[in-house]
């Protein structure tokens, strides 16, 4: 009868050990996630006059979004009434952009290119992949890539977006 107890009492601390070991144990197969991030982003800012506003960005998997200010038909060509749009980007066109802004050294710019001394002027604050650059007063010339953004705009079957979501 004892060693039925002991043979028992061993196979039961196995099981337990083999159960508690097989939660903590990784698994070496890569489970294809990506996490999402901002891939294309470009805000311009009001000014006194009829400088457009909007604030757009698309995620590395073409969601977008588009808040639309005062003036904003002058950037993109359209008329869309102010608010909030959503819309799908196709991720050869997020290719072709990012892939101009890297060819063009975005990723070396400063981050920041502002004289808060300087009033009524717009600012253009664009992100590529992570890098950010807000460009005001005194910064690099990046009207092609700000026009190829506002081309890529204009081309997206935006959706209005409602208030609750």
């Amino acid at each position: 009868m004892m060693t039925f107890c002991k043979v028992n009492t061993v196979y039961i601390l196995v099981c337990v050990a083999l159960a508690l070991s097989s939660c903590t144990q990784k698994k070496d197969v890569a489970d294809g996630h990506i996490p999402l991030e901002v891939a294309i982003g470009l805000q311009k800012t009001m000014c006194y006059g009829s400088c457009p506003s909007f604030n757009f960005s698309v995620l590395n998997d073409g969601q977008a979004t588009l808040t639309v200010g005062r003036f904003a038909e002058k950037a993109f060509g359209r008329t869309l009434e102010e608010g909030k749009y959503i819309g799908t980007i196709e991720l050869h066109e997020i290719a072709k952009i990012t892939a101009f802004a890297e060819k063009s050294g975005y990723n070396k710019l400063e981050d920041r290119y502002d004289n808060p001394m300087i009033m009524d002027i717009p600012a253009a604050i664009s992100t590529i992949n992570r890098k950010t650059v807000f460009n005001r007063y005194e910064g690099p010339d990046l009207k092609d890539l700000y026009t190829r953004i506002e081309q890529l705009i204009s081309t997206v079957n935006w959706k209005a977006k409602n208030n609750s979501e």
